[in-house]
């Protein structure tokens, strides 16, 4: 009978050679982890041959000695040559593969190809669905087919000379040329560099220039200069550029001339007329007679060079004594006037049109463009606020929208009826804003009533019960059942926004304002209780395991990990099964266990017991959780790790034994969970088709058509696209 092996207490030779090695591969260099790998690969040869287990450091021991090389391309080589062999650790062989799929021109060669696609399938898949349509629903669906090629010449103007994938592929033959000066290939990847360079700068004119034009429309020259000088950086000597510069270097000199002579004095002007004496006095002083004083001096000359001075001054006396309407009507009169003949009309003129100063009048016209654009979206459906912005002249946008207008004419039975329940109501914003502004200026001001009345239909439609409870609450004619009614419905509101917030100390604050607002309501006597227990149960941390993934990965639960009974996970509540909250890590060395409650049905509350754990035990489950879910990524892209950098703090305080000193800040705590695969994506995840196509049956009523057709499926970005674009 062959006796078993005897096992060496730790550390054994292996663990002595596995330590060479990392000193080796970090302070000394390739020659010396080479030899320690070859003592080590000779060390479980040995064992194996003696009938024991491998111990699997080899592989690993293999690509230590390969990072020592200061060469990527070498180290992708032999990552390659690595792969072959049949004894790699999963997580190992997936961050291998990752190291050779990471070579700059595999990875240029598969951004070309996904722009190609991008490209073809950008134009097959714009004109397919018409061609379809108008094959299964005759000639009606023809200018769909015109409205497509329209839509494809057009975006070809839009479009970028260079596209994202492009970029990519630019930067990833730059990268190439870095790691591999003397690359075989490296003539054709720098003609490909410089041809791609080139439309990268021509795309950043464009842009500059495109930018350029809408600031010098916007009558912005200065800008527009500044933005046509970025433009000559990538192109100099470019021909619109230069002239798109000069133009709006002339418009800023113009407009800073008009600025200096409008700071001009006339000369020989009197600043002090002995007339305007009285009038100074009367509105410096306390309490001056302004009315008779600008009386006087209207009466000793009506049109005289004093005389809309005089206006003015009567004009804002008025408002002060609260007449609202006259003010207003006598400083539009004032407006009115000439420029060049009176004193006060620019002045009368700044009051009267800006809205902050006259906010009842910004609200009228407001209201009257909100009735306008309410007709346009009921004839013109999408385009009721104009056509696109093309980068075309205005007539030319609005031919290459014709086919779409057609098709919101024929969609204008739909608008009809959708119209008086649009939710949520998206009209009357800014009409809205100014009528809180004149509430705000004026709450018991001439119109206060009409604005508050159709504040209050405006809020009322939005749903915005709190809004509404104030508007009737600064009425003078306010009914109490009617208040009485609006605060149950507000302070609900406030009730359901408490429990959505995440964030315990911004929800207890929420509460607490229910509460000290409405206390003598439903919502305000739940909110106290929940208050409460929110109180009660507050915790620094609530960093969930669920059972799910407690069951996909039983190294967590073993005495490695969190250490569990088996009776805790085998499926019977009689042995104290876990609830499917699993286990909470709630802050300090304490852990918040989920039991499914006496009555067996894990559809009821769970029931819920604290325990304290040592700091070792906490140190080993937060280290071997982490370690679970990095090689859970490496071996399922789907198993992915939200970022939380409130989790990342109190698992490295739980690492360093600290974390019996919980940090209670509320930007501390952290609420993750970790679920298992089938918790996230249920019995069977789904899976994206191998065909290159994808088959579309669509249709509406809206475009009164129906088409069935293959569509090609386009490439996703890459995640690292938006740096590119």
């Amino acid at each position: 009978m062959q006796l078993p092996n005897p096992v060496e207490r730790p550390p054994d030779d292996v663990d002595r050679r596995a330590h060479d090695l990392a000193v080796a591969a970090l302070a000394s260099g390739w020659l010396d982890a080479e030899r320690v790998y070859r003592e080590l690969e000779a060390l479980d040869a040995e064992r194996v041959a003696r009938g024991g287990e491998p111990t699997g450091l080899v592989p690993i021991a293999r690509d230590v000695t390969h990072a020592t090389f200061d060469d990527p391309v070498v180290y992708r080589s032999n990552s390659a040559r690595l792969l072959a062999r049949n004894d790699l650790d999963p997580a190992l062989r997936a961050r291998l593969e990752q190291v050779v799929a990471d070579d700059p021109m595999r990875l240029a060669d598969a951004r070309i190809r996904d722009a190609r696609i991008r490209s073809f399938g950008g134009v097959w898949n714009a004109l397919v669905a018409p061609v379809s349509k108008s094959v299964m629903n005759g000639s009606a669906a023809v200018l769909g087919l015109g409205q497509a090629l329209l839509g494809l010449v057009v975006r070809e103007h839009l479009e970028d000379e260079i596209t994202v994938p492009e970029r990519q592929a630019l930067q990833h033959w730059r990268r190439h040329l870095e790691e591999d000066p003397d690359a075989p290939d490296r003539e054709a990847v720098r003609e490909d560099i410089d041809e791609a360079e080139g439309r990268w700068s021509r795309t950043q004119r464009d842009r500059m220039l495109r930018a350029a034009r809408r600031s010098l429309a916007a009558g912005q020259p200065a800008a527009a200069q500044l933005l046509a000088d970025r433009a000559l950086r990538f192109l100099p000597e470019d021909g619109e550029a230069l002239e798109l510069r000069d133009e709006a270097e002339k418009q800023r000199l113009a407009l800073r001339a008009a600025q200096v002579h409008s700071l001009e004095a006339t000369a020989g002007a009197d600043v002090a007329p002995v007339a305007a004496r009285p009038l100074a006095i009367a509105l410096l002083a306390p309490d001056g007679d302004v009315g008779g004083a600008a009386a006087a001096l209207l009466a000793s000359d009506p049109k005289g060079p004093l005389s809309d001075e005089a206006r003015f001054a009567e004009a804002i006396r008025c408002g002060e004594r609260g007449e609202e309407s006259q003010m207003w009507a006598r400083l539009e009169r004032l407006a009115d006037a000439d420029d060049a003949r009176s004193n006060m009309a620019r002045h009368a003129r700044a009051l009267v049109e800006q809205p902050d100063q006259n906010p009842y009048r910004a609200f009228r016209e407001a209201r009257a463009d909100d009735r306008a654009e309410q007709l346009r979206w009921v004839l013109l459906g999408p385009l009721f606020r104009g056509p696109r912005d093309l980068d075309l002249p205005g007539p030319s946008e609005w031919l290459v929208e014709a086919p779409a207008a057609f098709k919101s004419l024929a969609s204008l039975p739909n608008r009809l009826i959708t119209y008086p329940w649009l939710e949520p109501w998206p009209f009357g914003r800014k009409p809205a804003r100014h009528a809180r502004q004149y509430l705000s200026r004026s709450p018991g001001g001439a119109h206060a009533e009409e604005v508050r009345d159709w504040l209050r239909d405006f809020e009322e439609r939005r749903g915005n019960d709190l809004a509404v409870l104030h508007l009737a609450e600064s009425s003078p004619t306010a009914d109490p059942d009617d208040l009485r009614d609006l605060a149950e419905r507000a302070s609900q509101q406030m009730l359901d926004a408490a429990r959505r917030e995440s964030r315990p100390d911004y929800r207890q604050g929420m509460l607490r304002q229910v509460v000290s607002e409405f206390p003598k309501t439903r919502a305000g006597r739940e909110a106290g209780h929940l208050l409460r227990l929110d109180a009660q149960s507050a915790t620094p941390q609530r960093i969930r395991v669920s059972r799910g993934f407690l069951l996909e990965n039983p190294a967590l639960t073993g005495p490695r990990g969190l250490g569990l009974r088996p009776g805790m996970l085998d499926g019977d509540p009689a042995n104290g099964e876990l609830h499917p909250e699993g286990i909470s890590f709630v802050g300090g060395r304490t852990l918040e266990f989920a039991f499914v409650a006496p009555g067996g049905d894990e559809d009821d509350a769970p029931t819920l017991r604290n325990e304290t754990v040592s700091d070792e035990r906490l140190a080993r489950a937060v280290a071997m959780l982490d370690e679970i879910t990095r090689r859970n990524e490496l071996l399922d892209p789907e198993a992915t790790v939200e970022p939380d950098a409130a989790r990342e703090l109190f698992f490295e305080r739980a690492r360093l034994g600290v974390a019996d000193r919980p940090d209670r800040r509320p930007g501390a705590r952290s609420a993750y969970t970790y679920l298992g695969m089938r918790e996230r994506y249920g019995l069977v995840r789904a899976r994206e088709s191998i065909l290159p196509v994808d088959l579309v049956i669509q249709g509406s009523l809206s475009e009164l058509g129906i088409g069935a057709f293959p569509r090609i499926r386009m490439p996703k970005p890459t995640p690292d696209a938006i740096l590119y674009e």
